[in-house]
């Protein structure tokens, strides 16, 4: 016992307390530093411009400075580089503390898949207007076919007739094939007394179409409009015959 108390008043035991106590303030104060480090404006990242680089080159500017890329989405765009940072969130010249997402959108490598959409018997300008909407390179070509005179008789891609439902790349080169009556002469039709539909099927069953609309004064309302009849034609029907396809101006007024 007396051993013991000895010891605890010893030089070496007083050393070895000291050095204990030295530990423990290092810790708290390496602890308190690392804390203080990380809340501090030093710790933070000036976020750089990398839109227009090449996405591997974006990565490594932004790991290079402690920042984390994450690729967010890609677009196609056939005139932009594939591959390239479209746009970065958050945008260049942001403050934000390392370690920080910055989301990249890319061009795409490839183009997208598209569906073709478009079926025997669509008006034919319609489906024009949505194949080139979908970025397709457009032929258009005609052949006979009386009873599809004017609308879509096939879509092909390399002489393979297309579905609606089947899809080809963005960009991909088709051909619409639209029915045409051939130098063929038909009667004009007796259009008055009918509404715009009935107008517009009956001469489309002519292999004719619907020129200029004209409404007259009398027209005040939507249900005006929608109830409105054929007063007057222009080919009158007493005109004839006139070459298939050509359109037909119509005068409508109230009944």
């Amino acid at each position: 016992m007396r051993d013991l108390l000895n010891f605890i008043k010893s030089k070496a035991m007083l050393k070895a307390l000291l050095g204990v106590g030295i530990s423990w303030v290092l810790i708290l104060g390496f602890t308190w530093l690392g804390m203080n480090l990380n809340s501090r404006p030093w710790s933070e990242r000036t976020v750089p411009s990398v839109e227009g680089l090449m996405k591997d080159s974006a990565i490594q500017v932004l790991e290079d400075i402690d920042l984390q890329p994450v690729h967010l989405d890609s677009v196609f765009n056939a005139s932009a580089i594939p591959g390239a940072v479209l746009e970065q969130s958050p945008t260049a010249g942001s403050n934000v503390k390392s370690g920080r997402p910055v989301y990249l959108t890319t061009f795409r490598v490839t183009p997208p898949d598209e569906k073709i959409g478009v079926e025997e018997g669509q008006d034919a300008r319609l489906a024009q207007s949505l194949l080139e909407r979908k970025g397709f390179k457009l032929r258009v070509k005609t052949e006979a076919n009386t009873e599809l005179y004017g609308k879509v008789v096939r879509v092909e891609h390399r002489g393979i007739s297309l579905g609606p439902e089947e899809r080809l790349k963005r960009g991909s080169s088709i051909t619409l094939i639209i029915g045409e009556v051939l130098n063929k002469q038909v009667r004009i039709p007796w259009l008055i007394g009918l509404n715009l539909r009935d107008a517009t099927k009956r001469l489309s069953n002519s292999a004719l179409s619907v020129g200029y609309v004209e409404y007259g004064d009398s027209l005040f309302t939507r249900n005006d409009t929608l109830n409105a009849l054929v007063v007057s034609q222009f080919p009158k029907s007493s005109a004839g015959f006139v070459k298939a396809g050509t359109a037909i101006d119509l005068f409508l007024e109230k009944p």
